[in-house]
């Protein structure tokens, strides 16, 4: 399956060349973090090229347009604040996902494919991706929706029925976006016992017309705890680039960092941050 989607995509792409952008954001810049993947996800289609974004983002709680639809919303932001964390809304549906310095958080920004790549294929291009990169006789990684966790999705993978990784998807004019987060490393129960407080602080049973999960942390574990290996997120983005590359035939490079220094890019950069904060709790204009 992986050799017959990447051989598609290389129909597709026939340059094989695609750019590799790896960022580190502190907790206050969650909002342009975002933005920076809205604005690469326009420059694919400017360049007829794809792209892969490796990001990490400090201590932050990510929220999906649903969540604000919490019967007490304040009082579950402020369970946040309390524990350290920051937190903004994305402009995507969705539920919350936490970031941290032990989470790999990835985008494939793929122009020009999305009557070429069904929304299935596009999400299964990520999980193979993960499968064959930590191929192992004696671990398979599965994808379902995996009960009590948090960001609940069809998507999600799993090994033993834990879930360490989430798939969401955006398709738009100016491509598709794969977007995936994974917790690598860290205090797994302790984000998962977050976001069970956030919900619980949020009224979230008493909400009758859209579904919140019931979070159990112990639903979710560490890619490094399932695998028993040592693994940080850089040597993770190491690994899977490796895999791309060796699977595939393309070639990867980092060659976007002048051109995202550049009036255009910046430009545009501010304008998807503005528009990030009319999501935000409390936004007045």
């Amino acid at each position: 399956m992986w050799g017959v989607i990447l051989q598609d995509l290389a129909t597709l792409y026939p340059q094989k060349t695609w750019s590799v952008v790896n960022q580190q954001f502190s907790a206050d810049q969650g909002q342009l973090a975002f933005a920076h993947a809205n604005t690469l996800l326009a420059l694919t289609k400017e360049r007829q090229q794809p792209i892969i974004h490796f990001w990490t983002l400090e201590k932050t709680v990510i929220l999906g347009m649903m969540d604000t639809k919490l019967p007490e919303l304040t009082a579950a932001t402020d369970q946040l604040t309390a524990a350290g964390y920051h937190y903004f809304v994305r402009n995507a549906g969705g539920l919350g996902i936490v970031a941290d310095t032990g989470i790999l958080n990835l985008g494939f920004y793929l122009p020009e494919v999305a009557d070429h790549l069904s929304i299935n294929a596009a999400y299964e291009l990520m999980k193979t991706l993960f499968s064959e990169t930590f191929n192992t006789s004696n671990i398979t990684i599965e994808h379902f929706e995996v009960q009590h966790s948090y960001c609940p999705g069809e998507y999600d993978l799993s090994i033993n029925g834990q879930k360490f990784a989430g798939i969401a998807q955006r398709r738009s004019k100016n491509g598709i976006a794969i977007l995936l987060y994974a917790s690598i490393e860290g205090d797994q129960q302790a984000r998962g016992t977050l976001m069970q407080h956030f919900y619980q602080a949020g009224k979230a049973q008493q909400q009758t017309r859209w579904t919140f999960p019931d979070v159990h942390p112990e639903t979710m574990a560490n890619l490094a705890d399932l695998l028993h290996q040592p693994l940080t997120v850089a040597s993770v983005s190491q690994q899977l680039s490796a895999s791309l590359q060796s699977n595939s035939g393309l070639t990867l490079q980092s060659d976007l960092q002048t051109l995202m220094q550049e009036a255009d890019y910046q430009t545009q950069l501010t304008k998807n941050t503005q528009l990030l904060r009319r999501y935000q709790p409390g936004y007045q204009p």
